[in-house]
C-alpha cells in the first residue's frame, strides 16, 4: 500500500502507517505519523534523565499538594475551606497547562534550554517568596500563579525536547521521564513534613528552593533540542524566518482536525478526576484515622505510597506500550483508575479499603501523565507537535483547575468536619470523571481501527 493511498484514509490529519513485512500486513498494522528515524539513545538518555528533573521539580511537586493542603486546612488556616485552599494547589497544574501556549512562543524564538532558565528561575523566585507570606492571598500569588507559571514553562520546554530523540522508545522514554514526577512525589511529601516538625513552614519553603537550583542546572545543560526551527515548522510550510516575525507563532488550525479535539476532550475530561484524588487523600486518612481511632498506615505517608505505586504505573505501561500500542495500553489503565474510587474508595470505612485504593489508583492513574501526551506526535507528528502539544495541554488545564475546587466545595470546613462527610461524593466525582474521559479515547479508538490486533 503506497503513502498516498493511506494518507486519504485519514484526510484530516495525514496519518501515515509503517510497512511491515507480508506475513505481519494480515495480522496487524502500526499507526504512526513520522516515517524518519530517530536517535533512540545515546545522548538522549541524557536527555532523559534532565526530563526526569524535569518531572521532578513541576509535576513532583504538585502532586505532592496534598501535604500542604492538609497543614492549611488543619494548622495554618483552619477556619478557610477546602474550596478555597484548593485554588493554590489547582492554580499549579492549570498553569503548567495554560502555559502552554506562551511557552511555544518563547521556543520559537529562544533555544529551548533558555526557556526552561527562565522557568527555573521562576520556581525558584516563587518558593522563596512562599517562605515571606502570611496570608492566603500571597500562597494563591506564589506557590499558586509564581510557581504554577515557572513549571510551566519548564514542562513543555522539556517535553518537546524529549520526545525529538526517541520514536520507537517513545513510550518507554516518556515512562522513565514521568516517572520523576512519582518520585518527586514520594520524596517531596516526607521531606516537607520533617521539614515543617524540625523547623517551620516558611525555612521548609527556602530549603526547597535552594534544593532547586541544581535540578534546574540540570535541566539546563542536558535539555538541548535536536531539531532545529527549521525543521521543526517544515510540515506545516511556515519558514524559520516568518516564524520569529510573529508575536505569537501559534498553529490555531491544528484545532481543525476533529481527531484531535476528540483526543483534547478525553484528556481534559480526565484531568477533572485526577488532581482531586491527589490533592484529598491526605486530609482523607487524617480523618478516617481520627474516626476509627487506628490507622493502617501513618496517614502522613499515604501521599508518598499513592506517588511510589505511581511510578511503576508509568515505567511498566511505558514498557507495554511500546508492544502493544500507547492507546491500547492507556485505555485499559484509564478504565481501573476509574472503577477504583468507586468500588474500593466510595464504601471505604477501614484503613484496609484505603490502603487498597491508594495501591491501586496510584498504579493505574499513572498513565495519564506518561502516555496521554505521546499520542499527539504518533497519530499527528513530531514537526507541528509544539503547537499540538500547547493547545493539548492548555485546554487540558480546565479540568486540572476546576476539578479539585468542585471536590473542595463537598468538604466542610476543619472546625465543623464531621469524620469523613464529603469524601463520598469526591470519590464519586474521580470515578465518573475518569470513565467519562476514557469513553471518549475508546471512541477515538474505534474511529482509527476497530480491529484489536491494531497496534496505536
Amino acid at each position: 500500500m503506497s503513502d498516498s493511498t493511506v494518507k486519504q484514509s485519514f484526510p484530516d490529519d495525514n496519518i501515515c502507517k509503517l510497512n511491515h513485512p507480508k506475513k505481519e500486513e494480515k495480522t496487524k498494522q502500526v499507526i504512526e505519523f513520522d516515517q524518519e528515524e530517530f536517535p533512540e539513545g545515546g545522548f538522549g538518555w541524557l536527555v532523559v534523565i534532565a526530563g526526569w528533573c524535569m518531572m521532578a521539580t513541576t509535576y513532583g511537586m504538585v502532586n505532592s499538594f496534598g501535604v500542604y493542603q492538609t497543614y492549611y486546612q488543619t494548622t495554618l488556616y483552619p477556619d478557610q475551606s477546602a474550596f478555597k485552599i484548593s485554588v493554590i494547589g489547582a492554580l499549579q497544574p492549570f498553569c503548567i497547562y495554560l502555559f502552554a501556549i506562551p511557552t511555544v512562543t518563547l521556543l520559537h524564538h529562544l533555544d529551548a534550554r533558555v526557556t526552561i532558565a527562565i522557568g527555573a528561575f521562576i520556581q525558584i523566585f516563587g518558593l522563596m517568596m512562599m517562605s515571606l507570606t502570611n496570608n492566603i492571598w500571597q500562597l494563591f500569588l506564589t506557590q499558586g500563579l509564581l510557581f504554577g507559571i515557572g513549571s510551566g514553562i519548564v514542562y513543555l520546554s522539556g517535553l518537546t525536547v524529549v520526545m525529538q530523540w526517541f520514536k520507537r522508545r517513545r513510550a518507554l522514554a516518556m515512562g522513565i521521564v514521568s516517572s520523576g514526577s512519582s518520585l518527586g512525589g514520594v520524596y517531596w511529601p516526607i521531606a516537607v513534613k520533617k521539614l515543617i516538625s524540625e523547623v517551620d513552614i516558611n525555612w521548609t519553603n527556602r530549603i526547597l528552593g535552594f534544593i532547586y537550583i541544581p535540578l534546574g542546572v540540570i535541566m539546563v545543560v542536558f535539555l538541548k533540542p535536536r531539531l532545529s526551527l527549521k525543521v521543526v515548522h517544515q510540515n506545516i510550510g511556515v519558514s524559520d524566518e516568518k516564524i520569529k516575525t510573529q508575536w505569537l507563532p501559534f498553529q490555531f488550525n491544528v484545532l481543525k482536525s476533529w481527531r484531535f479535539l476528540l483526543l483534547i476532550s478525553s484528556f481534559t475530561v480526565t484531568n477533572f478526576s485526577l488532581f482531586p484524588g491527589l490533592f484529598y487523600i491526605d486530609l482523607y486518612g487524617q480523618r478516617l484515622a481520627e474516626k476509627l481511632g487506628k490507622s493502617l498506615v501513618d496517614p502522613d505517608y499515604l501521599i508518598s505510597i499513592l506517588n511510589a505505586m505511581s511510578l511503576l504505573g508509568r515505567v511498566i505501561p511505558g514498557i507495554l506500550a511500546d508492544m502493544f500500542g500507547r492507546m491500547n495500553v492507556l485505555i485499559p489503565f484509564l478504565i481501573l483508575a476509574g472503577v477504583t474510587p468507586l468500588v474500593l474508595w466510595l464504601p471505604s470505612n477501614s484503613n484496609q479499603l484505603l490502603l487498597s485504593f491508594v495501591i491501586i489508583w496510584g498504579f493505574a492513574s499513572g498513565v495519564m501523565v506518561s502516555l496521554f501526551p505521546t499520542l499527539v506526535p504518533q497519530l499527528f507528528g513530531v514537526k507541528d507537535s509544539q503547537s499540538r502539544l500547547g493547545l493539548f495541554l492548555a485546554i487540558g488545564g480546565i479540568g486540572a483547575l476546576f476539578g479539585p475546587i468542585i471536590c473542595g466545595t463537598f468538604i466542610p470546613l476543619a472546625v465543623d468536619a464531621q469524620g469523613i462527610d464529603g469524601f463520598d461524593k469526591v470519590a464519586i466525582f474521580v470515578g465518573v470523571m475518569m470513565l467519562g474521559g476514557t469513553i471518549l479515547l475508546i471512541l477515538l479508538r474505534l474511529v482509527y481501527s476497530k480491529k484489536l490486533n491494531t497496534i496505536i
